[in-house]
């Protein structure tokens, strides 16, 4: 009874610093090993636990942080970097990427991957010839360059650009992932490609999937972030094209979350949120817009439905960049 009223302190002392609990002796292991057996505990790595309700209601990027946190105080040296260190910046990406690996930096060249023999993470070692650590949301991590090189050679471009354009927005510079590119024996050719297009004039990262997709599909790089005026007010566009015979089209990205979630709508009911974009649209062609497009997050992700929306429109078709 004893050992269960310590693990009880454990638990709550780790939700309270938002982190997972973990052994420290081998009386606390077995004790969490036997709650773990018998379904009161969830392991994500071995002797890392948390309370089946309480991890359940954590997203991806919390629980890798929850994780992450965890095996700082089992691993002071550690250094955490790529997917994970993003996590700890706050740096914008789509949920989709966590594959429950956490990502520590190696000085040492061993590109190794440790599978876990209980629980779903895995630790993957990831080559860093130069380590600059600092302590951000609680876990040491790769400095800001560094940890968004390593991102941009694990995922796509389309998935890559709104990790360096919210970077951008944070105040980081992109001449500091040019830095940790020098001396890089690695292929950062889709690294480079990012910072060629990478801006932070998008306002979220949905709208720098649809600018990737914009990009990566062949399209004229538009405007951003345009504003048109009223005698009463002002209307910003999220892109726009000015064609050379006079026509501007406009492309708008609806996020999904403005038609359900109330705090994005205002408090208004969806036929309202939908008679106010009608509305909009209305006023933006008196100010002079010729075609007016909308596309979701569905759109973004398929790729197809929004390039096609794209050439319907005629935005400009300038060729594949890659």
């Amino acid at each position: 009874m004893k050992q269960h009223k310590v693990v009880n302190t454990l638990i709550r002392e780790s939700e309270e610093q938002r982190r997972c609990l973990y052994g420290g002796d081998d009386a606390v292991r077995r004790a969490l090993r036997r709650r773990y057996s018998i379904g009161e505990l969830v392991s994500p790595y071995p002797n890392i636990y948390a309370r089946p309700e309480y991890w359940k209601g954590l997203n991806a990027c919390k629980r890798s942080l929850y994780v992450a946190r965890t095996l700082h105080l089992m691993h002071p040296k550690w250094v955490f970097t790529g997917l994970t260190a993003l996590d700890a910046y706050g740096f914008d990406h789509t949920w989709r990427l966590h594959g429950e690996t956490v990502m520590i930096a190696d000085n040492r060249g061993r590109g190794d991957r440790v599978m876990a023999n209980q629980g779903s993470y895995t630790l993957r070692r990831v080559f860093v010839p130069t380590i600059r650590a600092s302590m951000i949301a609680g876990i040491p991590v790769t400095d800001a360059g560094r940890t968004l090189v390593e991102c941009a050679r694990q995922v796509s471009f389309i998935q890559a650009l709104p990790m360096f354009d919210s970077a951008i927005r944070k105040g980081i510079a992109m001449d500091d992932v040019r830095a940790a590119c020098r001396g890089s024996r690695s292929d950062l050719t889709s690294v480079l490609r990012v910072l060629q297009y990478a801006n932070g004039k998008c306002e979220n990262g949905g709208e720098s999937m649809v600018y990737g997709v914009i990009v990566s599909g062949g399209y004229a790089v538009p405007e951003f972030q345009v504003e048109f005026r009223t005698a009463d007010r002002a209307y910003r566009v999220d892109f726009l094209w000015r064609l050379h015979d006079g026509r501007i089209i406009v492309l708008e990205y609806d996020g999904m979350r403005k038609y359900s979630d109330p705090s994005m709508a205002g408090r208004r009911s969806i036929k309202q949120v939908v008679s106010d974009q009608l509305t909009r649209d209305q006023s933006l062609r008196s100010l002079g817009v010729t075609t007016i497009v909308h596309c979701d997050y569905d759109d973004v992700v398929a790729q197809k439905p929004l390039l096609r929306k794209l050439s319907d429109a005629g935005v400009p078709w300038i060729g594949r960049p890659w």
